[in-house]
């Protein structure tokens, strides 16, 4: 009776909810690695480096055959946006897409074809690729502006120039990009006197050194109009999820020159254990990493009572005002996937008392005092 007396009543927390049977909406979100999301995906069809691309400055050398030796010295053209060069004498040649010794002659056949020499020596030779410089921020090993060439200026391009993705990584990318900015408008004036207006008034008055005949009235300047406002730039942002790339085309990222690329990072919510457990406190919900209800108790030494099994985890649910209390156990936890429960951010783990685990500690603590009492305790 009085181990009866002795057992504390179980306490009921409000909207418990069975783990076996927790609606979907309390269950906790699936995680994503970011680390064995296969960057490989990324990749796509680029340009090759040593083709000639718009932007890109290439030295060319035209000769008939007579020059004296040493006497002929390569002339930098840069190809324009249009992938178009004008060279010295020659003209505009198409240039981009092609290897130099296609460019070679290219720019051969368009000085025969113009009359300008009957076989000449054409060297083409690469002097500066163009790049885009893209900015990379965030959850990457080395944050920055990187210089990436413009045929290959894609997002895999970018990680890896930035040292990869570090150990807080994310999944989701977010590409922030920069439009062109319009062009200011200017107003214009059809006759070149309508910057001068005759004027009876005496302030800010201008005159010519010699007046004209048959005027005697002074000049001034007209008041400026408002100018309208360069518009600002806008700005057009995207997210890319690793997790959900297939390697497909539609997967193609590109990056432009100006771009910033954020890497996510996250940084959980630490969970907590508490209860019979041996060592009770928070501990760090690893990224990319799912956690489990037996992996917690694992993390903290086990239980302190093998009679302890009862467990309530209580979660904030987004949306939620008060948060969810979800009852299961050890033991049917170490049977059934479902009451091993994979645990959210934040998440709260009891190990309860109960009257099995009282009894066990009355018990528990007869033995140790028997024991003790019955050990012989010498005099001196």
């Amino acid at each position: 009776m009085l181990l009866l007396a002795l057992l504390p009543a179980e306490g009921c927390a409000n909207r418990v909810i069975k783990a076996r049977r927790m609606p979907a909406r309390y269950q906790a979100a699936q995680v994503t690695n970011a680390k064995v999301a296969d960057l490989s995906r990324l990749s796509m069809s680029t340009t090759p480096s040593s083709l000639i691309e718009p932007e890109d400055v290439v030295d060319v050398t035209i000769s008939s055959g007579l020059e004296e030796a040493g006497r002929i010295t390569p002339t930098p053209v840069r190809v324009d946006n249009n992938g178009i060069a004008t060279i010295a004498l020659i003209g505009e040649v198409p240039l981009a897409g092609l290897e130099p010794f296609q460019a070679e002659q290219r720019v051969a056949d368009a000085a025969v074809q113009r009359g300008l020499y009957r076989a000449p020596q054409v060297t083409v030779t690469m002097r500066k690729k163009a790049v885009n410089r893209v900015t990379v921020v965030g959850a990457v090993k080395e944050q920055g502006t990187k210089e990436l060439p413009r045929g290959q200026s894609t997002l895999l391009a970018a990680l890896m120039a930035a040292g990869s993705l570090d150990e807080k990584a994310g999944t989701i990318i977010e590409i922030r990009r920069h439009a062109t900015p319009p062009l200011q408008q200017l107003t214009q004036s059809d006759e070149p006197d309508n910057n001068f207006v005759e004027s009876e008034n005496d302030d800010i008055q201008l005159t010519s050194a010699v007046e004209p005949a048959g005027r005697s009235r002074p000049r001034r300047f007209a008041n400026p109009q408002p100018q309208p406002r360069a518009q600002r730039p806008a700005t057009e942002t995207f997210t890319v999820d690793l997790a959900t790339l297939d390697g497909t085309s539609d997967n193609d990222v590109t990056l432009q020159d100006g771009d910033v690329v954020r890497v996510e990072t996250r940084d959980p919510t630490p969970i907590s254990v508490i209860g019979l457990v041996k060592k009770p406190g928070q501990y760090e919900m690893p990224v990319g990493q799912p956690v489990h209800l037996l992996d917690a108790i694992a993390l903290a030494g086990e239980r302190s009572n093998p009679w302890a099994d009862k467990i309530y985890i209580t979660r904030h649910v987004t949306g939620e005002n008060e948060p969810v209390v979800i009852e299961t156990s050890v033991a049917e936890a170490q049977h059934n996937n479902e009451s091993n429960l994979r645990l959210s951010p934040g998440d709260v783990v009891s190990v309860e008392q109960t009257p099995r685990t009282v009894i066990h500690n009355i018990f528990t603590n007869i033995v140790r005092f028997s024991v003790v009492a019955g050990q012989s305790i010498p005099l001196f």
